[in-house]
């Protein structure tokens, strides 16, 4: 089926294609002109012959076709469309018949009849195996590819207004979760393939940008410059970058220039962000009755004056209330993004730069997020054989990452006005003198929190065809960033309560670089024996240096952090520097025999700096086999498939996710009294571990690609179990050793799962103005457990990690419902009064301990997927796309009520006398928290979004072309418009599984358009 992936890739070998054959044209044709054929007899029109010209289009999208194949029937004649989608053909008579070709499109036979203008517009049609997928170093058609690969592009990336290009990954790729890592302007996202492996060691995916090893998350990136997202699963296709591809590779490919006209766009769009979710906090006479209720459960009430201040009974007498959560957040904020883009090239050199600046201003006052990126790809032919070129990138964003009131201002007594008389802001509103008025953070200037970075990230390579078998590649990475962190709090805000201002700044700097030598071979045996061989050896370098320093007592506040040698007191400072390196040797062989039997053979040897002496190098092999049944002979008579594969691959790849010298011990400073004076001296910080090794992970993985009905639906199912030993493990050791953990290799886990994908052409467009509609769904499932921690099968409790459970669980006491009146003898036995939480007895033993806490769930899901359906009709087109995730157990903090009478609280059905609900216990003003309250914020977490609703149009080439533009499309688009779970109008959705009041959640509206020139 056609899904807007591979339409993508079709355009992309359509344009060059086209010019190729163009300029194929010109090179053939000159010469002959030259030495004078075109003086020839034969070359001469004669009385019969007949010109016809026209334009070729896209029946779906509008957009011109460059380098259709057009020919004369029955003849030899011919031609081809030019960048412009333009053509013009001289044929032997009015009477012929035309013949449009295009890979990717049905063929269509036209008869001339006399005309000399002839406009065509060309239907796609299903193709299968032409899909050209970037794989570890090299690339390779989808049908011969045998490791487990998901593959994103272009288009779907455009179909979501995103600052980071990981949240594309979203629902469409199976076995990826991405998940929010915050909700302020410019955080990243978190990203897991097929699970997790390491209980304290990194799980993040190695990014791959364009050949070189990306540090970091892709925030610096801009999502418009990238032509597709591979994400490499399992262990064939990963273990070609050896130890670091154990938690998955993501590569990540730029936009390029072609051989064509040079192309100038413009892609752009502005929108408005509102808060998803607005908790239903309680209202002043809530509040006010919910403390009396309190005071009732102590048998302590008398009136309202004995209770509540001055304050609080002048707003309880105006039956007025403070919505503080409302106060500190705007009614919107804003998204912008503007790109300009020049593409083109000729035969030799091919060239795409662009600019673009966005911004996301946040819905609290304060938060900001600008990036400015510029992306240069240039490629040179320098001979026939020498090619040259670059993918540079330089980008700086800056952050002002500010204050986050808004976890202060839900806890915020509803009855305490934030404001003075004069209009002023009262800093204390109550009487409580811990409490500060959260709308003092958000004066201009009183807290800041700025952050800017700036990065320059290259490939500059070369490639030599050594002969028509051998080429060999030359990549040279550097990556140069520096970054810079601004901390102020001054005298009147919640952190520093009235006291001496205090600012702080941090400097960081990093040089990193990776040289790769790469060695391909590829050849063809007697027209069945197909062999592509790739060899390499490759050294990445990494530095890092940071320092920083603290102070108080600044003697006016407008100096913000720029003067930090003015402050009366120095509260910390320090500096740190590290490096590491990797060496690394790798082979990998392709065989193919007759189209239908496939191997892929790949061993990598990495050495690591950060591993201990002895320990360093590690080994990682992988072979993975394919079936293209499709291709067997008895295969032939049937029209049910189109296309089916069995792929079968078993690979290792290790993690050397730790920091350096963590093998190593180190000192740390203390300080103690000396008489009168303060002493100064050292003791070890770091016990050191000599055997430290890599962390190993074992995958095996079958697959099955399908295609069906030519096509129509295509598909793959997965299955795959990676196991994971020797784990880089930080052990918690008792105190009275004098170190609180060390790293150790032990334990191990294990990640089992399916994943399905499939795409589908419910309705073809059979000409421009036609319906189409097109689906493509992912679903996925991974079951990951602790297999074993330190050799005994053992749980440990006091990490929370338990054999044959997930990494992470809630383990907790389980909330049963509340002690009811008429149970005040059985509550009384636990120590207990009606009204309070009620507790499973989980072993019967009368007693509520330690040994009653169980396993309540995890904060990963047992499924999740995506499901976009893509409409089109006359021009306009309609993406709707749904992502969902269930089972998972989330941890609700709005749920975890204080219930005392001094913070706010979500309004929830509490138990009274009068009210014997079972959901939330009485209020209870002689206690700071309710006894087993955590118990109350965990909740089923699944949810359904609808992730994105996206309507454009494509203006009709004539309607735009007299202004010089070749085409133009115009959208509106919704992020996360709707929103169905069980916690309400929160949002489910956060990494860790930790639903915190935090920055909210936003929905965002776009309008937006793309310009061709």
């Amino acid at each position: 089926m056609h899904t807007d992936g591979i339409m993508k890739g079709v355009r992309v070998i359509r344009h060059i294609c086209g010019v190729c054959l163009g300029i194929m044209g010109l090179v053939l044709i000159q010469p002959m002109q030259v030495i004078g054929f075109d003086t020839l007899p034969v070359m001469q029109k004669s009385s019969r012959e007949h010109t016809v010209s026209g334009v070729v289009t896209d029946s779906q999208t509008g957009e011109v076709l460059p380098g259709v194949n057009i020919s004369v029937q029955g003849t030899s004649a011919g031609t081809s469309t030019g960048a412009d989608g333009k053509y013009s053909i001289t044929v032997p008579s009015k009477t012929d018949t035309l013949l449009f070709s295009f890979v990717g499109f049905q063929t269509q036979t036209v008869p001339i009849n006399e005309r000399t203008s002839i406009n065509v517009e060309l239907v796609t049609e299903a193709i299968v195996g032409e899909d050209i997928v970037v794989v570890g170093y090299g690339q390779q058609e989808q049908q011969d590819i045998t490791g487990s690969v998901s593959s994103v592009s272009s288009a779907q990336i455009a179909e979501v207004p995103v600052s980071n290009a990981a949240s594309a990954l979203q629902g469409r790729a199976a076995g990826v979760m991405v998940a929010q890592s915050g909700s302020q302007p410019g955080d990243g996202v978190t990203v897991r393939v097929r699970g997790r492996r390491s209980l304290t060691a990194s799980n993040d995916p190695l990014f791959v940008v364009d050949g070189i090893p990306f540090s970091g998350n892709l925030n610096d990136l801009n999502p418009q410059n990238i032509e597709s997202m591979e994400v490499l699963k399992d262990a064939s296709a990963t273990a070609i970058y050896g130890s670091r591809g154990a938690n998955g590779v993501v590569l990540v490919t730029t936009k390029r220039g072609g051989n064509h006209k040079t192309i100038v766009s413009y892609d752009g769009y502005f929108g408005v962000s509102r808060q998803l979710e607005e908790p239903d906090m309680m209202s002043g006479h809530e509040f006010a009755e919910m403390r009396r209720e309190g005071f009732r459960a102590t048998d302590s009430y008398s009136s309202d004056e004995a209770i509540f201040t001055d304050p609080e009974m002048k707003a309880i007498q105006q039956g007025a209330t403070y919505d503080y959560p409302d106060l500190v957040t705007d009614d919107a904020g804003y998204q912008q993004s503007h790109q300009l883009t020049v593409q083109g090239g000729n035969e030799h050199t091919q060239f795409a730069v662009s600019g673009n600046f966005f911004n996301e201003t946040g819905i609290i006052p304060g938060q900001n997020f600008d990036r400015y990126t510029l992306r240069i790809n240039l490629d040179h032919d320098v001979s026939d054989r020498f090619r040259i070129g670059t993918s540079t990138l330089l980008s700086r964003f800056v952050q002002a990452y500010g204050t986050n009131p808004y976890g202060t201002a839900v806890a915020m007594n509803p009855l305490g006005n934030p404001y003075e008389q004069d209009g002023t802001l009262d800093f204390r509103p109550t009487d409580d003198g811990l409490i500060a008025n959260p709308l003092n953070d958000l004066v201009a200037g009183k807290m800041l929190d700025d952050r800017n970075r700036m990065r320059i990230f290259s490939n500059i390579f070369g490639a030599y065809d050594l002969s028509n078998h051998f080429s060999y590649r030359l990549n040279f990475g550097p990556d140069l960033s520096s970054r810079r962190r601004g901390i102020f709090q001054g005298t009147l805000t919640t952190a520093r309560g009235e006291g001496v201002p205090y600012a702080r700044k941090d400097e960081e700097r990093s040089f990193a670089y990776t040289l790769e030598n790469i060695l391909n071979y590829q050849q063809s045996f007697a027209g069945r024996h197909d062999i592509e061989a790739t060899g390499l050896f490759s050294i990445q370098s990494d530095q890092y240096e940071t320092d920083r320093i603290a102070v108080s007592g600044l003697p006016y506040e407008t100096q913000k952090y720029h003067n930090l040698g003015t402050a009366s007191t120095a509260e910390d400072y320090g500096s740190y520097y590290e490096e590491w390196s990797m060496m690394s040797f790798m082979g990998r062989v392709n065989y193919q025999f007759n189209d239908r039997y496939l191997l892929t053979v790949t061993g990598r040897a990495d050495g690591s700096s950060r591993l201990a002496e002895g320990k360093k190098w590690g080994f990682f092999p992988s072979a993975a086999v394919g079936w293209r049944i499709i291709e067997e002979p008895f295969m032939s008579g049937q029209s049910l498939f189109s296309d089916l594969k069995l792929r079968l691959s078993y690979g290792v790849t290790g993690n050397t996710a730790i920091d350096p010298y963590q093998t190593q011990g180190t000192l740390t400073r203390t300080t103690y009294q000396f008489g009168e004076n303060a002493g100064y001296g050292y003791r070890p910080g770091q016990i050191s571990n000599a055997h430290l090794q890599w962390e190993t992970s074992r995958q095996l993985n079958i697959g099955l690609n399908y295609g069906l009905w030519e096509s129509r639906i295509r598909g793959s199912i997965e299955y795959y179990q990676t196991t994971t030993t020797d784990m880089l493990l930080e052990r918690n050791l008792p105190i009275t050793s004098g170190f609180s953990s060390v790293f150790e290799n032990v334990g191990e886990t294990r990640n089992t799962g399916i994943e399905l994908t499939l795409s589908s052409q419910n309705i073809i467009d059979q000409g421009r103005g036609g319906f189409s509609w097109s689906s493509d769904l992912t679903l996925s499932s991974n079951r990951e457990e602790i297999v074993d921690l330190y050799g005994n099968k053992q749980d440990d409790v006091g990490n929370q990690w338990f054999i044959g459970e997930p990494l992470t669980v809630w383990y907790d006491y389980e909330k049963i419902g509340i002690w009811q009146q008429n149970e005040a003898p059985q509550a009384d036995s636990y120590g207990q009064d009606p009204g309070e939480i009620k507790i499973k007895d989980q072993n019967g033993d009368g007693t509520i301990n330690e040994q009653d806490r169980v396993i309540l769930g995890t904060d990963m899901p047992d499924w999740s997927g995506g499901l976009a359906n893509h409409f089109s009709y006359r021009g306009v087109d309609l993406l709707v796309f749904l992502y969902a995730s269930t089972g998972q157990t989330i941890f609700n903090e709005y749920k975890d009520t204080a219930l005392n009478g001094r913070y706010n609280n979500l309004d929830v059905d509490y138990w009274t006398p009068d009210n014997p609900t079972d959901r939330h216990p009485r209020p209870d003003a002689s206690r700071e928290y309710p006894l087993y309250r955590s118990t109350q914020a965990y909740q089923d977490g699944s949810f359904l979004k609808v992730r994105n609703v996206k309507l454009g149009y494509n203006l009709p080439p004539g309607a735009v072309e007299h202004i010089g533009i070749r085409s133009m499309r115009i959208y509106i688009n919704a992020e996360t418009p709707l929103l169905f779970s069980k916690t309400g109008n929160i949002d489910p959705e956060q990494y860790g599984g930790r639903i915190e009041a935090d920055v909210p959640t936003t929905r965002l509206y776009t309008l937006g358009v793309n310009i061709n020139f």
